[in-house]
């Protein structure tokens, strides 16, 4: 088994410290490089950047240079420069990962995705992960992008999973040789088609990371997150190193939840409702998803009326 993982780095101000632990970017990439190459199969890192920052640092990784323009690096299409390499290794990996250079996927997090993916991509579900940030004053861990508490679920083979159907972006993506062959023959592989999740349309860096299972894709038919004990598996989370969002919007803290992304209102272990409130539902999500999209593209009409 190898992996290919591919980690863009946006460095324009080098040593400029952020987060909780007031560090540089490069501090918080170098020490996930080196939680990356503790994965159990053999892995290759590619590292893409825009400078010479990282040209006398010591990485595990090698280092790609991009040439490109103030205004498009500005923008986020640093991110895309991965692509036509990943595209080159097709058949040199059994595993292909995206990931923004703070994301923190671990051991557990593999171990995780390697239990589950086979059961869910024979019945062509994406397996879902949950972005956390800590909080430092109550030692409680805070989701970054799930604001509503999740109440849907499905039984496969006799395991419960709960459906994601708020926001199943988590900063990177992660396939296997098939999935990641049907993405590149895709119309969503190249920049020509914006995704969304039927809430917002997703920015340049976040279509990115989005890979192949935003929500309006048709690939996926719905993200699913293994129920243990009503609690997400515990090897689901992923840590956001830099921890920039806990305290980016105080106005909304001790709220039960907010429409602004990126405000960390729920604990981690609060992200499921109470087990009386689960429903279950029925695996027709491509008729939910036509109906979405059928919203999505006449939300005008639905915004005059509201």
């Amino acid at each position: 088994m190898s992996i290919s993982i591919h980690i863009p780095f946006y460095n324009p101000n080098p040593e400029k410290k952020e987060g909780h632990r007031n560090l540089r970017r490069f501090d918080y990439l170098k020490e996930n490089i080196d939680n990356l190459k503790t994965l159990s199969i053999k892995n290759d890192i590619f590292v893409h950047t825009h400078n010479e920052f990282l040209d006398d640092k010591k990485l595990d990784a090698k280092i790609i240079k991009h040439q490109i323009n103030d205004s498009d690096l500005d923008k986020g299409y640093l991110t895309w420069k991965c692509r036509p390499l990943m595209e080159e290794q097709k058949n040199d990996y059994e595993y292909f990962l995206y990931l923004e250079h703070d994301i923190k996927f671990s051991e557990n997090n593999l171990q995780y995705w390697q239990k589950h993916q086979e059961l869910l991509n024979k019945k062509n579900y994406h397996l879902g992960f949950l972005i956390y940030e800590k909080n430092h004053e109550d030692k409680e861990n805070y989701s970054i992008h799930i604001l509503r508490k999740l109440n849907k679920y499905i039984e496969l083979e006799g395991n419960r999973f709960v459906v994601n159907d708020w926001d199943n972006y988590c900063c990177f993506w992660i396939y296997n040789k098939d999935q990641f062959l049907k993405f590149l023959k895709s119309k969503w592989w190249s920049f020509k088609k914006r995704a969304h999740n039927f809430k917002i349309n997703y920015g340049i860096t976040e279509r990115s990371s989005i890979g192949f299972h935003s929500f309006n894709m048709n690939y996926f038919k719905a993200t699913l997150i293994p129920d243990i004990n009503n609690q997400p598996d515990p090897n689901c989370f992923i840590e956001h190193m830099t921890n920039n969002y806990f305290d980016k919007f105080p106005e909304f803290k001790n709220q039960n939840y907010s429409d602004i992304r990126g405000v960390c209102s729920l604990k981690i272990k609060d992200i499921f409702e109470e087990s009386k409130n689960f429903k279950k539902v029925k695996e027709n999500f491509i008729l939910i998803k036509l109906y979405k999209l059928f919203l999505w593209k006449f939300r005008f009409i639905t915004r005059k009326f509201n």
